[in-house]
Formats: structure tokens, C-alpha cells, sequence
């Protein structure tokens, strides 16, 4: 929770939001984040491989009736629909920048869905390798494909999200990951933490500052 509130406070700050105005929030840590030089693709999706990189989040509703969907670290290997996908196609790359589109998709533990199509650009800071990713997207949308409860599930907690299906929002979409290579050559096994934000459409949400945030951001492990 703690990234969570560093994530939404800063965001506050950058575009100028009340804090009324974000709808929903998440945050996942120790996502595998990989790129094949092939296909130019970026992919950060929910692992349970042990060690380092044993995913967990949660995903928060913090505008109507508050609550929060946490995933324990690991959540992968509980044989629920929980999961984290994102991919994204990699273009104009240079040695410290990158732009970048694709989708996101946040899966609960019965299958309903925040999904969202994502646009943005890579900042690569040199010689260490931090990558951040700073996105938006005006399609978030969530879908009850579940158990049709017009619940969103964790492993622990849950928040109603009867009135936020069948609408579409406005957001940002934050990652960070260390790789010193860059986009230079084919990676994997990359610990990637994922942040975003959903605000009312129509809005605005500015996101100059999310790729200095990602240094802000303490990893959190459930």
C-alpha cells in the first residue's frame, strides 16, 4: 500500500487531480518482464517462479464504495484465473528512449477482467539501466466474466465493481525495471513493478512525472 500512495500522491501533484478523482488504483511488484528483439515486444506479466520473482498487488477502488482486491506474493501458484499481462510493441528505439503501444489486462481469482489499451514512451536512464515506462490510455474497462457477483476478487479482499462495468475511463500507466542493456538485445526474468491509475472520462491526467516517480516508489512485498 505503501507504493500505492507514493503512486496516487505524486500523480496528484503532476496533473493537478483531486484525489476524488481517481476511481481505481493498482499496484503489482516482481512482475517478469521480458523483450524479444524478434518480434519487438515488451511483455511484464505475473509470475510464480520463486525467489526474486514471485508476483503480488493489489488493486484498489478508492471513489464510491472503497476497497481493495490484494494478490499475495505468489498468487500464481494458488491455481486461481489471477494474473498480470501486459505487452506492448517497441518502436523508434534509441540507446535511451523508446515508444511503445499495446494492452493491459488485471485478471481476479474468478475471471473478471480490468483491461486497457496502452500508449506511451520508454525513458532509459544510462549507465545503470533503469527503464520507465510512462503510458496512457482512455479505454480501461472492466468486465465481469467471473461468477457474475459484481465483485472484483483477491486472494484477500474484494471491492464492488457492479457500477464501473459496461464504462470506459481515462488513466495513466506507470513501469520500472533495471536492465542495463536496454532495449539493445532480447532480456527476461526481470523484476517490473506496474502502477496505474483511473480517473473519469472525460478527464485529463498528465503524466510528464511518472518515470521519475518510479525511483519514488519503495518495493513492497506481501
Amino acid at each position: 500500500m505503501i507504493s500505492k500512495v507514493i503512486f496516487a500522491s505524486t500523480l496528484f501533484a503532476v496533473a493537478g487531480l483531486a484525489s476524488a478523482d481517481v476511481i481505481v488504483s493498482y499496484s503489482y511488484t516482481d512482475l517478469d518482464g521480458a523483450f524479444d528483439s524478434a518480434s519487438s515486444t515488451f511483455t511484464a506479466d505475473a509470475t510464480a517462479g520463486g525467489g526474486s520473482l514471485d508476483t503480488g498487488g493489489d488493486v484498489s477502488r478508492l471513489l464510491g464504495a472503497p476497497g481493495t482486491a490484494d494478490f499475495e506474493s505468489g498468487f500464481m501458484a494458488l491455481g486461481s484465473f489471477a494474473d498480470v499481462q501486459i505487452s506492448l510493441s517497441i518502436f523508434n528505439i534509441t540507446p535511451d528512449s523508446a515508444e511503445a503501444e499495446g494492452t493491459l489486462t488485471i485478471t481476479d481469482i474468478d475471471g473478471d477482467t480490468l483491461t486497457a489499451d496502452v500508449a506511451g514512451s520508454w525513458t532509459i536512464l544510462n549507465p545503470f539501466g533503469f527503464m520507465f515506462f510512462s503510458g496512457v490510455s482512455s479505454s480501461y474497462a472492466f468486465a465481469d466474466n467471473g461468477q457474475a457477483d459484481g465483485e472484483f476478487n483477491g486472494t484477500a479482499g474484494s471491492f464492488d465493481m457492479s457500477d464501473l462495468v459496461g464504462n470506459l475511463y481515462e488513466g495513466a500507466v506507470s513501469l520500472l525495471l533495471q536492465n542495463p542493456g536496454g532495449f539493445g538485445a532480447d532480456f527476461s526474468g526481470v523484476s517490473t513493478e506496474g502502477d496505474g491509475v483511473l480517473v473519469p472520462t472525460p478527464g485529463s491526467v498528465l503524466i510528464g512525472g511518472l518515470g521519475a516517480l518510479g525511483m519514488m516508489m519503495p518495493r513492497r512485498r506481501k
